[in-house]
């Protein structure tokens, strides 16, 4: 066969050693050693009277992909009572507390429902690790203790019952998985707020990548450094499909999805982008 494709002794010699190493386990350096699979989560903002099928449809995507690692990056309470750019308008009535903590518990059981089911029925050894990044709404709850010291030690985080499923880690305080940072926005240390700007110049400006939410947008960066590494920051901020009223029609155009990680190792990872719209389509094929 070789004689005859490639008319050489030459060639047909390389040719015999390949077809000796078909078939074989090829070594691969350790450079190149595989990194975790991590699905990035972004805002889920449950609240009442609205359809949780979304939940669903991430908990499955979950359970047919088994990323290493798990990250909610925050605001999957929606805490709509709580608001307060609400308080005393017209939209504000009706609202409660309870209401907001119980749909949130709620969405969270049917977030995980197809992995616990998935690990009772199938494969109780797929145990990947679960991350929760407290995010500003979910500040919320803390912060009506905060400014009202009667309610301190009545209402907290504690209401969430997180610590069943997740490693919960602080408002604003980065996890680093792999090298990169995950928290539900980065703060300017000057002034406290979210730093503004493109994905690139928060990359810029923090000098390490980071997986953030918070922000309704898509945005990638990707900086190449001298030692011949890269890093990587991404922001995404919305899971959820519903539209919100106050951003009005151009505002409420934005992608809506999870981000799942490939490869991530030293900071860096490969990223797919899977739009909210695709997962619940997938779930009802």
């Amino acid at each position: 066969i070789a004689k005859l494709v490639l008319g050489s002794e030459t060639k047909k010699s390389s040719v015999n050693n390949y077809l000796k190493t078909v078939g074989k386990k090829i070594e691969i350096p350790a450079a190149y050693s595989k990194g975790k699979k991590i699905l990035f989560i972004s805002d889920c903002q449950v609240k009442p009277n609205t359809d949780l099928t979304y939940l669903r449809a991430i908990g499955q995507y979950i359970v047919d992909k088994k990323p290493d690692v798990i990250v909610n990056i925050g605001d999957f309470w929606d805490f709509e009572s709580l608001s307060s750019y609400d308080k005393g308008k017209l939209s504000f009535e009706g609202r409660r507390l309870q209401d907001d903590i119980d749909i949130g518990k709620e969405g969270m059981r049917i977030l995980l429902e197809p992995l616990r089911d998935y690990q009772a029925l199938v494969d109780n050894s797929y145990k990947p690790r679960t991350v929760f990044c407290l995010g500003n709404h979910e500040e919320r709850l803390k912060r009506v203790a905060s400014n009202n010291s009667e309610f301190d030690g009545f209402i907290g985080y504690h209401l969430l019952e997180l610590e069943k499923d997740w490693e919960t880690h602080d408002f604003l305080k980065p996890v680093n998985i792999q090298g990169i940072n995950f928290v539900h926005y980065m703060a300017n240390p000057m002034s406290g707020k979210p730093y503004g700007g493109s994905a690139a110049n928060q990359l810029k400006n923090v000098g390490a990548s980071f997986c953030v939410g918070h922000k309704q947008t898509l945005e990638v960066a990707i900086q190449p450094v001298l030692d011949g590494s890269m890093r990587l920051g991404i922001i995404c901020g919305a899971a959820y499909p519903f539209d919100e009223g106050y951003k009005g029609y151009q505002g409420n155009n934005h992608f809506r999805g999870v981000v799942m990680l490939h490869d991530a190792k030293d900071g860096f990872a490969d990223p797919s982008f899977i739009s909210t719209k695709f997962l619940i389509e997938r779930l009802n094929t």
